[in-house]
C-alpha cells in the first residue's frame, strides 16, 4: 500500500482483475494519471482475482497497489478492494480497457456536491462499434434496467455500467454481499432502496484490448440479476402474485356458490 496516511487519501481507484496481463497496465497508467490531474491524493487498487497470467507485476510495475483474493466472483473482488480502499471517494471500473480511467472527474466531483453515488450510462453515451453485444445493447442491458426502476425506482438508464463510483461511508453503510455478475444490480437496488442520491453521466464504451472470451456469460450472469432483484423485492415476488391469486380464488368461489342444484326428478 502506499505510505499517504488513510485521512489524507481522497480517491480510491479500485479495479477487478483477472487475467488481464495486456490491458491493466494501461488500466492502472490513465487511473493514475487522472488521479495527478485532480490534484488529489489518491491511490489505485487492482484486485487479483485468481490470474494465471502477469496481471499482478505488470499492475505493481504500473503502480498499483496489488490486493490477492484467489476467491473468483466480480462481487467478491469488489468486496475484498473495498475493504482494502482507504479513500473517501471510489472509483471503479473493469481492467480490459473499456472504460477510460484517464477522467475521472464527471466519478468524483458529484460526490463531492453531496452525491452518494454515480453511475456511468453507456446508454446516453457513445458505444464504440464492437464494444457490446447487439442482445446486450437492445434487449439486455435496457430491459433489466426498466425491471430495476419499476421494483426499486431507482431512476438509472444503465443499471449494468461497470464504471461508477461511490462515497467510501455509503459503500460500507449498504451491506452488500452478492459475490458474482449481480453485484453491479445489488449496488444500485440497496443504494435506492435506502434513498441515496444518485447521478447519472454519459459515458464511452470502448472496444477494449483483452483478447479471448469476455468473463461475462450473458444468459447465466443475466439470469441471476433478475433473480437476485425479485429477492430483493418480496412484495413484488410474493405479495402481488399471492393477491392475485387469493382474488382468482375468491372469484372461483362465488362463481360456484351461484351455481343452483336443482332437485332429481322424482
Amino acid at each position: 500500500m502506499s505510505g499517504i496516511p488513510a485521512a489524507d487519501l481522497d480517491l480510491s481507484v479500485v479495479i477487478p482483475c483477472l487475467n488481464e496481463e495486456t490491458t491493466i497496465g494501461v488500466c492502472v497508467a490513465k487511473a493514475k494519471s487522472a488521479i495527478a490531474k485532480l490534484g488529489v491524493a489518491g491511490e489505485v487498487i487492482v484486485v487479483d482475482n485468481g490470474s494465471t497470467d502477469h496481471s499482478a507485476s505488470v499492475a505493481a510495475a504500473a503502480g498499483a497497489s496489488v490486493v490477492s483474493e484467489p476467491r473468483r466472483g466480480y462481487g467478491q473482488a469488489y468486496l475484498t478492494g473495498f475493504a482494502h480502499a482507504r479513500g473517501k471517494y471510489l472509483v471503479i471500473g473493469d481492467a480490459d480497457d473499456t472504460y477510460d480511467f484517464s477522467d475521472l472527474s464527471g466519478f468524483v466531483a458529484p460526490l463531492r456536491g453531496g452525491y452518494d453515488m454515480v453511475m456511468g450510462t453507456r446508454l446516453k453515451g457513445r458505444i464504440e462499434p464492437g464494444a457490446m453485444p447487439w442482445h446486450h445493447r437492445w434487449i439486455g442491458v435496457p430491459v433489466l434496467s426498466a425491471i430495476l426502476n419499476i421494483l426499486f425506482s431507482a431512476g438509472v438508464s444503465d443499471a449494468h455500467c461497470g464504471q461508477r463510483s461511490i462515497t467510501a461511508d455509503a459503500a460500507r453503510g449498504l451491506g452488500l454481499s452478492t459475490t458474482g455478475m449481480e453485484f453491479a444490480s445489488e449496488m444500485i437496488i440497496k443504494a435506492a432502496r435506502r434513498g441515496l442520491r444518485i447521478a447519472e453521466i454519459p459515458i464511452t464504451l470502448h472496444k477494449g484490448g483483452r483478447p479471448g472470451r469476455p468473463h461475462l456469460r450473458s444468459f447465466r450472469d443475466g439470469w441471476r440479476h433478475l433473480k437476485m432483484m425479485f429477492m430483493l423485492s418480496p412484495t413484488h415476488l410474493f405479495l402481488i402474485p399471492g393477491a392475485g391469486l387469493f382474488a382468482a380464488a375468491r372469484m372461483s368461489g362465488l362463481r360456484h356458490a351461484r351455481i343452483r342444484i336443482s332437485p332429481l326428478p322424482a
